[in-house]
């Protein structure tokens, strides 16, 4: 797919029409979702039409966000190239996160390059996200993301990437992750990517949840419930493809980006109800419910972050309990500082992803603590406002940081087709996060 800047009308191309839009970031993404899934060839776009009646912004923006929204809409999982995937994702990843191979042509009188340029490179390393949830997990275990992420650090100078796996991670503590992951195969990873940034400031630290698959371990699923667990990685393929992002951009400041990765599978070694383990931070947990995994890892992974970082994001499909608060379209977050939720709820404002705050606060946080065995448990026995003990169990290791918390298990997977984006993994709040970067 090709995006150029024409600045008048060509006889003979289509035009795509933006009638049927409301003026809101919501319904702007979903309408040009929309343009961009039905594409069947080369077109045409008034840009300037578009930034005046309904963006309401320039239109070097407005070009940037009608081509990653357009390049959202467009995407599909290219299974034929999967029949040729040896291990090597990343050799193979334009083809496995297609896109029609079309000239799209943006009208405007205006200079809009760059956002062009800013809007391909968010839409395409938002599709690379979305393709590394959409691929089987016996195409992408621990050590194939790591792979992925070695030939990524590998082709951009931006980027440096350390990998600890199982021996490090018992060296350091992280009980966490170590747990999950002790009935898999496939040694566990706790990955550390950072973009310096061109200019000093303060530096944001991403913690993306890497379950490879989910199975719930000895509280084992349903058939039902176990289906699309292979997307209980989308976070952790959100920040890698995040600190691509802003890396190809030169985002002005430092990103790093932590990602725990690790298989919750059945055998004899798996973690049991009751088991008290040791996290990162030296707090003991007892392990109440084997399925509520995903806040072991993350807690590990903040409080890596909170010691590097200045301000904390962790994106994870976290909680059934959000998604049954909010549904599939509106990400839940949490957040203990008010200038930062601020930020939140006027990037996804911005980017026309919507977000909701949900309440942390001590009538939560003090339902983890009821151990006899450790200083908290992972779960609490009555299964109420379940969202929101879950981000109290995170907050314990951010070492109050400022911090916000994506709980993202409804929208981060598009779960029938709709007409707007492809059956799968959405990449939701990429675009929130991306813009986030920025300020």
């Amino acid at each position: 797919m090709r995006f150029v800047h024409k600045k008048e009308m060509q006889e003979g191309i289509p035009v795509l029409s933006c009638g049927g839009m409301d003026g809101d970031r919501e319904s702007l993404r979903e309408g040009v979702n929309r343009l961009g899934y039905a594409l069947n060839g080369d077109c045409q776009f008034d840009v300037d039409v578009f930034a005046e009646k309904l963006f309401g912004g320039p239109a070097g923006e407005a070009a940037g966000f009608f081509v990653e929204c357009f390049m959202q809409g467009a995407y599909r999982f290219g299974k034929e190239a999967l029949k040729e995937c040896g291990g090597n994702v990343y050799a193979l990843r334009d083809r496995l996160a297609a896109v029609p191979d079309v000239t799209v042509s943006l009208i405007s009188a205006e200079e809009i390059g760059e956002g062009i340029r800013k809007g391909e490179a968010l839409g395409r390393c938002r599709n690379y996200a979305r393709m590394l949830g959409d691929l089987p997990s016996n195409y992408l275990t621990a050590d194939d993301f790591c792979l992925y992420a070695e030939r990524l650090a590998g082709a951009n100078a931006l980027l440096s990437l350390e990998i600890f796996r199982d021996e490090e991670l018992a060296r350091m503590g992280s009980g966490g992750i170590l747990a999950v992951n002790q009935a898999s195969e496939t040694p566990a990873a706790l990955l550390h990517l950072r973009y310096e940034g061109r200019k000093k400031g303060p530096v944001t630290a991403l913690v993306g949840k890497g379950v490879m698959f989910d199975s719930g371990g000895m509280h084992l699923k349903s058939m039902g419930d176990m289906e699309g667990m292979k997307y209980d990685m989308c976070g952790a393929a959100d920040v890698l493809c995040l600190l691509e992002y802003a890396a190809e951009t030169a985002c002005d400041f430092p990103v790093e980006g932590i990602i725990p990765l690790a298989e919750n599978a059945v055998g004899a070694k798996s973690l049991r109800m009751g088991d008290v383990i040791t996290m990162l931070s030296g707090r003991t947990v007892e392990v109440y419910n084997t399925d509520a995994e995903g806040r072991l890892l993350l807690g590990d992974g903040l409080f890596f972050a909170a010691e590097r970082g200045d301000r904390l994001i962790d994106l994870g499909t976290l909680t059934c309990s959000c998604r049954e608060a909010l549904g599939d379209e509106t990400t839940g977050f949490f957040c203990n500082e008010e200038g930062l939720a601020g930020t939140v709820e006027k990037a996804g404002a911005g980017s026309g992803e919507p977000v909701w705050r949900l309440p942390l606060g001590q009538r939560y946080k003090r339902q983890l603590f009821w151990s006899k065995t450790a200083d908290m448990a992972n779960y609490m026995p009555d299964k109420k406002a379940g969202a929101s003990v879950a981000a109290c169990f995170l907050e314990e290791f951010t070492k109050g940081k400022p911090w916000a918390h994506f709980d993202m298990v409804g929208p981060a997977v598009s779960r029938k087709a709709n007409g707007r984006l492809e059956t799968g993994a959405t990449g939701t709040m990429f675009a929130s996060v991306a813009k986030m970067l920025e300020s």
